[in-house]
């Protein structure tokens, strides 16, 4: 059987979907579905996790498959919570058409406020951005965590890791330079000022990458962070920025892992694909030059529910010689 047709290619830029959850359509969610890498990942490992009569919170149920496979694999019951009314409603509606109407429970509104009638044995979510706690999962899921979950029960993922390399990402940074880049106009927030979707291949990194963070989804998880990172360059290249991606442990036995550049392959991940932290000016680095970067991460707003800023903020030196520097913020404070 043939792969499909990709929708995009490699080191196309586009706006981060992950600011702008609340806006999310039906389009985005019909890519998610057709992500097969997220549909495959998550619907072994919810195979593995539920158990019969369990009872299962699906935080961020969008389209709520995830609340479908877990009453297909036997949960009893299955809350299934979203901010989006209308998303919530068709949920519902594709829940009950599969005959699992009785036992799904839609429940409206933010995590934060809301309240359910039950604690439950296993919370699934999937509110991970490609840099994981860029939608707010880290504080969402450890307040879930404490207040949702039965003793004993279980987190789905249950832990996770983000990533960082420097690339020489030509094509993508031509392309933010040219102001082409897709889901909208950068140039209204800044083409410098903020991050970008865009799958980045593996040939294109200049350094292995190294760990960002490392997330439990436990109250002692700090999403507010200043991390250095060095990168001693393997190779030559034009460095042009940063690639991130997260690794998610969702079960025992398996691994989600977005890092791929396999395009319509279901090597790569349709709707995270990666994070594109690009750098204005390109430095033109050679094998034992080092990359030096402090990742931060703020909150936009106290009480927002998923706004946030990131700084990065670095040098490339040869030996004790700095030969280029930068420095970037996403969001409003940056323009």
């Amino acid at each position: 059987m043939s792969a499909p047709p990709a929708k995009y290619e490699l080191e196309q830029p586009w706006l981060p979907v992950s600011e702008g959850i609340a806006d999310w359509g039906p389009d985005f969610h019909d890519l998610m579905l057709g992500d097969r890498l997220r549909m495959a990942a998550f619907r072994t490992a919810i195979r593995e996790a539920v158990r019969p009569g369990h009872v299962v919170l699906d935080l961020g149920t969008g389209t709520g498959i995830l609340a479908l496979w877990s009453l297909e694999a036997g949960a009893a019951r299955a809350y299934g919570l979203d901010v989006s009314a209308t998303v919530l409603a068709t949920a519902a509606q594709r829940l009950d058409a599969a005959g699992h109407g009785e036992r799904f429970v839609p429940v409206h509104g933010m995590s934060y406020t809301v309240e359910l009638p039950e604690r439950v044995d296993l919370i699934i979510s999937e509110t991970l951005g490609n840099l994981v706690d860029n939608e707010s999962c880290v504080s969402i899921l450890a307040d879930a965590r404490t207040r949702f979950l039965k003793p004993g029960g279980v987190l789905l993922p249950r832990r996770a890791q983000s990533y960082l390399a420097p690339v020489a990402a030509e094509r993508a940074h031509a392309a933010v330079l040219a102001g082409a880049v897709q889901g909208g106009d950068a140039s209204r927030i800044g083409r410098w000022a903020t991050y970008y979707d865009a799958v980045v291949p593996w040939s294109a990194h200049l350094a292995g990458p190294r760990l960002l963070r490392d997330y439990g989804f436990t109250a002692a998880d700090q999403d507010e962070y200043d991390v250095e990172l060095t990168f001693p360059v393997a190779r030559g290249g034009a460095l042009t920025g940063f690639k991130g991606w997260f690794v998610a442990d969702l079960s025992a036995t398996v691994a989600l892992d977005i890092s791929g550049d396999d395009i319509g392959g279901g090597g790569s991940s349709d709707s995270w694909k990666h994070c594109y932290l690009p750098i204005e000016h390109p430095v033109r680095v050679r094998p034992g030059d080092r990359v030096t970067v402090t990742v931060s991460r703020r909150s936009l707003l106290a009480g927002e529910s998923f706004g946030q800023r990131y700084r990065w903020v670095g040098a490339v030196r040869r030996g004790a010689e700095v030969m280029a520097r930068f420095d970037h913020v996403s969001g409003p404070a940056a323009d």
